[in-house]
Formats: C-alpha cells, sequence, structure tokens
C-alpha cells in the first residue's frame, strides 16, 4: 500500500525543522551534534507508519544538508546515509517494540540501545567520508567529526524513538487531580535539579558523579508512572545537559569536543538503560500482579459458576427424590401395598441421596462455607449411628463386620451430625471397595489427648502413587468399566476436610493393591459433662392442621400431600405461586409447605407476601426446596420462612415438625 504524499512531506518538513534546531548545538566545525533528535524521530516514523515513510527521510535529510553546504552531491550523500540509518535500525528494532510502543522486557531494552549505536555507524560513516571526499573537513577533522556524528545519532535514537512510540501509541493518560499534580512535581524536579547539577557546580571535572543525581528522578517516574513519563524525564535532562555542555557549563564541558561527546553520549546511554530498565522491571510487576488479579478473578468466577451449577443440579435432582420419598413412605404405610422389593428401593434412593448432599458438601467446605453446631458428645455413638445407615451396604455385600468401640466413653466437642457423616463416608468406603465376602474392622480407642478411629478393610487397597493424593477432590483409583463400586471421589475429600474443622487429622494406609486400606481419625478430647437430668416431655397427640401445600412439581405435591392426609391433617394444593396467594387469602392455612423455585412468583416472593398479610401473623411458614445453600437459607430468612427443608425430606421429620408446632390466634376453617 502507498504511503500518502502529505505524510511523507510531513516528515520531511519535521525532520528539517528538528535538524535546524539541533545543528544550533552543534560542537565545531558545525557539522554534528552530540545529540542528533532527527535520527530519532526518523526511526520513530519507520517503526510507526512501515519502512515505506524511508522518502520522508532522504528529503528532509537532504535539504538540511543542502542548506548548510549548498552542495547537491553532498545532500544527496549524506541524505542517503541518514536514510539507510534509520531504515537498518528499524528492521533491526521493530521486533523488540510491543503494539503499545514499550519496551517490556530486559532483553528488548539492551537489543534496542546495542542496534541504535551499530545502526549510527552508518550515518557517521557516510557522512564523515561524503565531508572528507569533497573536501568540506581536514583529514585531521575526520575522525572528530566522524565520533561527534555517531554519538550524536546513537543518542538521538536511543532518547528520542522510545519518547515518541510511547506517547504516540498510547492514549491521553486519564488522571485524576492528585495524580496530575504529582507529575508536575515530577517535572518541576527533574528540571530544577538538572539546572542545579549544570549549572551550579564547578567545571573542574571533580563534580562529574553528581550529574547523576538526577537518577532517582527517573526511578520515581518509573514507579508511580509509566514507561513513557520515564521517556519525557531521560529527554527533558539530556536536553538540559546537553545545553549546558555545549555552552561551557556544567560538569561535562572540560576537555576536548571528542571527549565531551563521549562523556554526554555515556551520560545518555546510562539514563536510558537505567530508566528503561527500572520501567521494564516495575512494568512487568505490574503486569504479573494484574495478570495474578485476572487470573484470580477469572478463579472466582468459575468457582462462582461452579457452586451455581452444583446447586441448580442438586435443585433438579432433589426435585424427583421429594416424590419418591413420599410414595416410599406410602408404600410402607399400606401393607397391602408393600413389595418385598421396597427395602432395595429405599437403599437406592437414600444413597441417591446421599450423593446429592455430598455434592453440595464439597462446594460448601472447599469455600469454607459450612457451619459446625459443635457441642459435647460421645463419639462411640455417632460411630454407632453410622454404622447403622451403612448396615445395608455392609449386608447386602456380605461382609462380616468387627466392632470394638472400647468400654470408655470418648466425648468430643463437635457437631454430632458432621462427625456421623464422616464416620459413614468412611464406613461406605471401605464397604464398597472390597469384594464381597471381605471384613470391615471399626475400632475405638483414648490414645493420649485423642481419640483414635480406625477402620479397616481386606479390599482393594490404594497403589503408593494414589496414596499421597487419596484424599484430593475427585481422585479414584483405577476402576472397572461397570463401575460397581459407584461414587464420585468426594466422599474422602469431605471426610478430612471436617476433621481438620474439628481440628483433628485423618491419615490413610495401605500396603498396596489387593491388600486392603486402614483410615485413621483422631479428634482431640475434651472432658465428659456434667451428668443432666433428663427432662420428661409431655405427651400430645397430634392435632389435624390446615395445611397448603406450594410446588410446581406436581408428583412432588401431591405425594406430600396424600402422606400429610393420611397423618390425619386437612390439605390443600396449590401448583403456582400466584394461585398460592389467592388460595391462602380463601383457605386461611395454619402452615403452609411452600417451594422456592416456583414460576412466577418465586417462593420468596410469595412469603413476602403471605407474610406481610395483616391476618397471618401467627402462619407458619415452611420452606422445601430442592435450594438447600447457606445463602438460600438466608435469603428465606429475610423472606420471612420460619424453616428451611431440603428436599428430599424424611416424612416422619415433616411430621415431628408439625407435631411440635404450636399455632395461638388462629380460628379453625367452618
Amino acid at each position: 500500500m502507498a504511503v500518502p504524499a502529505g505524510r511523507i512531506v510531513l516528515l520531511a518538513a519535521v525532520y528539517f525543522m528538528a535538524a535546524k534546531a539541533s545543528l544550533l548545538l552543534a560542537i565545531p566545525p558545525g557539522y554534528a551534534t552530540p545529540v542528533w533528535p532527527p535520527s530519532g524521530i526518523a526511526l520513530a516514523a519507520l517503526l510507526l507508519f512501515g519502512s515505506r515513510m524511508w522518502p520522508g527521510i532522504w528529503l528532509g535529510a537532504a535539504i538540511t544538508n543542502f542548506t548548510i553546504q549548498g552542495s547537491p552531491l553532498l545532500a544527496v550523500l549524506i541524505g542517503t546515509g541518514n536514510t539507510l540509518e534509520a531504515v537498518v535500525a528499524a528492521a533491526l528494532i521493530r521486533g523488540y517494540v510491543s503494539k503499545r510502543g514499550e519496551f517490556e522486557t530486559v532483553e528488548a531494552v539492551a537489543m534496542f540501545v546495542a542496534f541504535s549505536a551499530l545502526s549510527a555507524l552508518i550515518a557517521a560513516t557516510i557522512g564523515s567520508v561524503s565531508l572528507k571526499v569533497t573536501g568540506t573537513i581536514q583529514v585531521s577533522e575526520f575522525s572528530s567529526n566522524a565520533w561527534i556524528w555517531l554519538q550524536g545519532d546513537a543518542s538521538g535514537m536511543m532518547i528520542f524513538t522510545p519518547l515518541i512510540l510511547t506517547w504516540y501509541l498510547r492514549p491521553l493518560p486519564r488522571w485524576n487531580p492528585a495524580t496530575w499534580g504529582e507529575a508536575a512535581a515530577l517535572g518541576l524536579s527533574v528540571v530544577v535539579a538538572t539546572m542545579l547539577v549544570f549549572r551550579g557546580l564547578r567545571t573542574d571535572g571533580t563534580a562529574q558523579p553528581l550529574a547523576f543525581v538526577t537518577l532517582p528522578f527517573l526511578l520515581w517516574a518509573a514507579i508511580r508512572f509509566e514507561q513513557r513519563a520515564v521517556t519525557m524525564a531521560i529527554a527533558g535532562i539530556a536536553g538540559i545537559a546537553l545545553c549546558y555542555t555545549v555552552n561551557g557549563r556544567g560538569p561535562f564541558s572540560l576537555g576536548s569536543p571528542d571527549a565531551v561527546g563521549l562523556i554526554l553520549l555515556a551520560y545518555a546511554s546510562t539514563l536510558v538503560i537505567i530508566g528503561l530498565f527500572l520501567s521494564v522491571v516495575i512494568g512487568q510487576r505490574r503486569r504479573a500482579e494484574l495478570a495474578v488479579r485476572q487470573r484470580v478473578h477469572e478463579l472466582q468466577e468459575s468457582e462462582r459458576h461452579v457452586n451455581e451449577f452444583l446447586a441448580m443440579l442438586s435443585h433438579e435432582l432433589r426435585n424427583p427424590l421429594a416424590p419418591m420419598v413420599n410414595a416410599l413412605a406410602l408404600m410402607r404405610q399400606d401393607s397391602a401395598q408393600n413389595p418385598p422389593m421396597l427395602g432395595l428401593l429405599d437403599r437406592q434412593v437414600a444413597h441417591l441421596s446421599h450423593i446429592v448432599d455430598d455434592l453440595l458438601d464439597v462446594s460448601r467446605i472447599t469455600r469454607g462455607k459450612i457451619r459446625l453446631q459443635k457441642e459435647t458428645a460421645e463419639l462411640g455413638g455417632m460411630v454407632a449411628r453410622a454404622l447403622e445407615s451403612a448396615r445395608p451396604l455392609i449386608d447386602g455385600r456380605g461382609h462380616a463386620l468387627e466392632l470394638d468401640l472400647g468400654g470408655e466413653d470418648l466425648f468430643v466437642h463437635a457437631d454430632a451430625t458432621r462427625i456421623c457423616q464422616v464416620a459413614l463416608n468412611l464406613i461406605n468406603n471401605s464397604a464398597k471397595y472390597t469384594p464381597a465376602g471381605g471384613r470391615i474392622s471399626i475400632s475405638l480407642r483414648r490414645d493420649g489427648s485423642d481419640a483414635v478411629l480406625k477402620i479397616k478393610d481386606t479390599g482393594m487397597g490404594i497403589p503408593p502413587k494414589l496414596l499421597p493424593r487419596v484424599f484430593d477432590l475427585f481422585i479414584q483409583g483405577d476402576r472397572a468399566l461397570d463401575r460397581s463400586e459407584g461414587g464420585l471421589g468426594i466422599g474422602l475429600t469431605i471426610a478430612k476436610r471436617i476433621v481438620e474443622m474439628h481440628g483433628g487429622s485423618t491419615v490413610a494406609f495401605s500396603e498396596g493393591p489387593g491388600k486392603g486400606a486402614e483410615f485413621v481419625v483422631r479428634l482431640p478430647l475434651v472432658p465428659a459433662p456434667a451428668a443432666a437430668v433428663p427432662v420428661q416431655k409431655s405427651a400430645r397427640a397430634t392435632e389435624s392442621r390446615r395445611i397448603l401445600v406450594v410446588d410446581d412439581h406436581r408428583d412432588s405435591a401431591d405425594s406430600l400431600a396424600t402422606l400429610l392426609r393420611m397423618i390425619g391433617h386437612e390439605v390443600k394444593t396449590s401448583y403456582d405461586g400466584q394461585d398460592a396467594i389467592e388460595l391462602a387469602a380463601q383457605y386461611r392455612p395454619q402452615l403452609v409447605l411452600l417451594d422456592i423455585g416456583l414460576p412466577g412468583k418465586t417462593g420468596y416472593e410469595v412469603a413476602r407476601e403471605l407474610r406481610n398479610a395483616h391476618h397471618r401473623s401467627q402462619l407458619v411458614l415452611i420452606a422445601v426446596s430442592g435450594y438447600g445453600q447457606e445463602e438460600d437459607r438466608r435469603r428465606g430468612r429475610e423472606a420471612g420462612f420460619d424453616y428451611h427443608l431440603v428436599k428430599p425430606v424424611d416424612p416422619a421429620e415433616i411430621e415431628e415438625l408439625i407435631g411440635s408446632l404450636t399455632f395461638p390466634g388462629l380460628e379453625k376453617s367452618s
């Protein structure tokens, strides 16, 4: 694609004006300066707009040199040398410049400085030879002129190319007033400090090291601002240093022109290298911190999506489980409809419910969202209750069981439900991974200040490579294609995390495949509680209640309503939120069993409307939902629910809860 002629002419004009201004600071005989900004402008133009901009460089350089000597041949030769210098430098440096116009690695800065110096040899050689061949300079002036030319072009590229690139390719900064104030303070400090150094110091050579007091300002710019602020500071310091030095002032003004040029080149190179290196290192740290924050945000988003998925999955699984549990309860109450396979259905529904619970538990535990309700309780009783729940699986696989809970009561400060869950997970794990007819041993003993629970089996064992990771999430050994052992690989993770939350530990042992496994749980013991006098509860017959069941899952609503009627309650059902509100106004229930995930009005909205009705101040609202996370419970409390039950609910639990409620101030329906 051809470059617009206007852009080429503009580059030539900018080059020409910068060259004429720079020549005001030329070192005698006046053909070269210690800093040549046009070389930096030319290189930046090629990096920004492509190598096809070279005619603008050639035209600007040729016109500049023609106005100095009036020799067309000399103008053509020097213009060609300057153009070749920029083209070669752009080809070498282009791969090290980012899309933001910055140098983002230490290697990029080093290559930029090296290639700038190398490319400057081209213009310095061609220009000095041309001046010598045409007789413009004497032989004695050749080396000095070439050296100053090299220094000037190299310094010009190193100082001005990064300045142009960073400011052209980046939008103007959107700083707040405080940042603008700091930027102004930095700029003023750079100017004042550099002027004090190069204007006020003696020119006896002893003050040269003090010129580097300007370096802390580059550090300030690198830490508090972007790389373009560093390039601006470098240009400001170098420009002030050049002006004072050429006019015979400051710590660099002593010596021959060659020495002055060398010192200025060394100073400018030091500023560029240190300034850009600082900005690169700090920029890399900033990008790393940004990448870490971005990664953390992505992980948080991923975790949020996983948790939302698990919540939705549990809801979708709990909804069909609820009517199955209700139907099984109805079948157990009707002896004529109690088939021999009822026990099998009970076990499988319980197993599926356990899997759903594990899915939610592992999400809550890994996020630290689980809340323990600790109390002093006897550990042996917890193990016995867990074993009772695991009995169907153990008996179904024909395992021999050895149980030794010791003769001593061992008390722990724990959430009894969660510790039962730990024991159940470990016992079920042994039962599943032990071939039919195996042996499972369970023992409980005191060991110093700890209670030690051991569960040992004669099962599949654990390979040595898997043993250190057996408690990791979703980790399982090699499985047969039929997956007869079942499981998701989360039970051991849950067990270990719960024990750790109680201040204990869980360890696995195995001698290898086919040699069984042993799991050892340690929990800190606490003193036995003081004996309590049991409180006698007065027997009370279950009273009939007016109950409204609201659930869009018709099988759940109808089966639960049937169960409640069999118990002796008066029950009506509704399948959506708005209908439930209208029905409640007519029926005036004492108790509402309300699903949350309703179409139209959600269960939260329905609960608020029912709670806000003036004649329902004593209405008991119970959420019965597949949503059972802590956030769901919190929102339920805010909406006005008195209780929150998670599907599938044991019918006996509902019956016990209703029986414990009192309903003062509510009249019976007519």
